[in-house]
């Protein structure tokens, strides 16, 4: 499948519908990014390998971002299904530092904006976002992955 901008979601977890598919957590086949503002945690979830139901997003505040494999490159989709942030579920809460937070936060936001421009070569950039954001989980997790 050809990368696409239907091949990822993203929003304020604050402005989801409680009976969506996305507010569910019913988004299976998808890496899925939390960003929880109360808290300010990164949630990793692998949705090849845990059930649906187990992490809905209704009710939460932050942001989400969910994609399929095949919005990554191959070779970076097969990279990704070995992170240990999405391989690992212990290792998938990240906590940050409030400073931190606002970054990512400000990622999401430039994520949001390009989801919606008529710039052609919008899905790199979008891809571009999304990885740093896993970064900013790597980083923070302590992991070498």
């Amino acid at each position: 499948m050809e990368p696409s901008a239907t091949n990822i979601l993203a929003g304020r977890l604050d402005s989801l519908a409680g009976n969506s598919p996305v507010a569910a957590g019913l988004l299976r086949g998808h890496w899925v990014i939390l960003c929880l503002g109360v808290t300010d945690q990164l949630l990793f979830v692998n949705g090849e390998a845990v059930q649906a139901e187990c992490w809905p997003m209704a009710g939460h505040q932050g942001y989400y971002c969910a994609f399929t494999p095949s919005f990554m490159p191959e070779k970076l989709s097969r990279r990704i299904r070995r992170i240990s942030v999405f391989a690992a579920p212990a290792e998938g809460v990240v906590k940050l530092s409030r400073g931190q937070a606002a970054a990512v936060s400000q990622i999401f936001e430039l994520l949001l904006a390009e989801m919606g421009s008529k710039y052609p070569h919008k899905l790199d950039l979008m891809r571009t976002y999304v990885i740093q954001i896993i970064h900013f989980g790597l980083k923070n997790a302590g992991s070498a992955s």
